[in-house]
């Protein structure tokens, strides 16, 4: 009897063996891969590059006009304002009278032009007599050389008193200084108004500039010269347009100081045909520092920071996805640079919507 007893418990410890071993392939079941074929619509994947590292250096600026293209307004005659006919921001012809002034000093010119009409007259007789007397044998070739320069010098009076009339606008019968836009463009500055006395030499009265092309005058302290040269690539931004980026070059550098803000200005000329960049605006100015170290550039959008540390997921397969964790040499507006070791030219990496294959990635 116990032999059967022992046989019984023998084959039923041995068929719970079975069971158990039958069942064991369905609990290791390899998990399934992490990019289904509904997520794999929602990324993107980007080869990573081989490029020189492009270093940043930020700097502050300033818009300002184009200082070849202004003109700045003063009089060349004391006298009361009677008319104007613009206002700051206003845009002006070529020609457009601006300003009337009302100026003694025209009285004092149409006195000295009259003069220098009369003596003309008077040096034009003298050679009529003298070319006579000449002929007749009475005058000498000096006597008449000496009568044609009067005629000269009273003509060279009479055109440089018209001339300073024409310079200043002035209608010497009205006493009136008329004066006209030379250029089109727009007033950005204006220091006067209808009946303010105003002094011949005084500070600008108005300024008028062509906005379309403007100056970015970019901050650069003594610290940073040795970055900074003539030639540099730049990205400009301002809050005032904090989705678009200007780009131009460094076209000089000054060579002296800003006595007040103790820095050398950085000067960035910029074509403003939208009007956009207005002067005295503050921006902020990014120069580019190219370098000859070759690295791999990993797009700034395919990069998480997450845990003070860098993140790149490297696909390889939808079910081989790495999460890698760099260690950047450097990076720019547009990429991060890492070692050549630590990923390879033409490795894809996911660069649209890698946070969801990230979480993934973390809760396993």
């Amino acid at each position: 009897m116990k032999q059967y007893i022992c046989y019984y418990l023998f084959l039923c410890s041995w068929l719970v063996s079975c069971q158990q071993t039958a069942e064991t392939p369905a609990e290791t079941t390899t998990n399934p891969c992490v990019i289904s074929p509904e997520l794999k619509k929602l990324i993107t994947l980007t080869p990573v590059t081989s490029r020189f590292i492009n270093n940043e250096l930020q700097l502050t600026g300033s818009v300002s006009y184009d200082q070849d293209h202004i003109f700045r307004y003063q009089s060349l005659a004391s006298g009361i304002v009677r008319k104007v006919t613009f206002n700051i921001g206003d845009y002006v012809q070529k020609g457009q009278v601006l300003v009337e002034v009302m100026t003694p000093e025209l009285s004092t010119q149409k006195s000295e032009l009259l003069q220098a009409k009369a003596e003309l007259q008077r040096a034009r007789r003298q050679q009529d007599a003298t070319r006579a007397m000449h002929t007749d044998g009475v005058a000498s070739d000096k006597d008449l050389l000496e009568a044609s320069n009067q005629v000269v010098i009273a003509q060279a009076a009479i055109d440089r008193l018209q001339e300073t009339l024409r310079i200043q606008g002035g209608n010497i019968e009205n006493g009136l200084v008329t004066v006209r836009a030379p250029f089109s463009g727009y007033v950005v500055e204006k220091n006067l108004t209808v009946g303010s006395q105003i002094d011949a030499g005084q500070d600008d009265l108005f300024v008028l500039s062509n906005l379309k092309k403007i100056w970015v005058l970019a901050n650069v302290y003594s610290t940073q010269l040795g970055q900074v040269q003539a030639g540099q690539r730049v990205d400009i931004t301002s809050t005032a347009y904090p989705d678009e980026v200007f780009r131009g070059t460094i076209n000089r550098i000054a060579n002296v100081f800003d006595a007040e803000e103790r820095v050398v200005k950085a000067v960035i000329e910029l074509d403003n045909n939208a009007l956009k960049l207005k002067p005295s605006m503050m921006v902020n100015v990014r120069v580019y520092q190219p370098t000859r170290q070759q690295a791999i550039a990993i797009p700034q959008q395919a990069v998480i920071f997450d845990n003070n540390a860098y993140h790149v997921l490297l696909h390889k397969t939808d079910c081989a996805v790495t999460d890698m964790v760099l260690t950047p040499l450097g990076s720019d507006q547009d990429f991060y640079y890492v070692k050549p070791g630590e990923l390879a030219e033409n490795d894809r990496v996911i660069s649209q919507n890698q946070l969801l294959i990230y979480t993934k990635l973390k809760e396993r």
